[in-house]
C-alpha cells in the first residue's frame, strides 16, 4: 500500500524503510527538534536512539560542534565583561 501510494504520488519507487529514512532525515535536518523529540521519534519508528544518531545524523563535524563553540565564545565574552568592571 505504501509503495503504491508513493509511486502514484511521486512517480518514484519507494518502500517503508526509505519512507522512514526520509521522515527521520527531514525531521533531524529542518525541524529544530529537541533531543527528547528525536528520542521519541526513534522509539516510535522502532529505532534505538543510538542507531538513529549514527544512521541519520548527516551533519559535518563543524556543524556538530558549532553549539559548543558558540557556548565557549559566550562564556569567554561574559568573562571579559566581568573582569573589566
Amino acid at each position: 500500500i505504501v509503495a503504491r501510494s508513493c509511486y502514484t504520488h511521486t512517480g518514484k519507487k519507494t518502500n517503508p524503510h526509505l519512507l522512514r529514512d526520509m521522515i527521520v532525515t527531514h525531521v533531524r535536518e529542518s525541524s529544530g527538534a529537541t533531543e527528547r523529540d528525536l528520542e521519541a521519534l526513534a522509539l516510535f519508528m522502532g529505532h534505538s536512539v543510538a542507531m538513529q544518531r549514527t544512521s541519520y545524523d548527516r551533519r559535518t563535524m563543524n556543524q556538530k560542534v558549532a553549539p559548543a563553540v558558540a557556548l565557549l565564545k559566550s562564556v569567554n565574552q561574559q568573562g571579559k565583561g566581568e573582569s573589566s568592571e
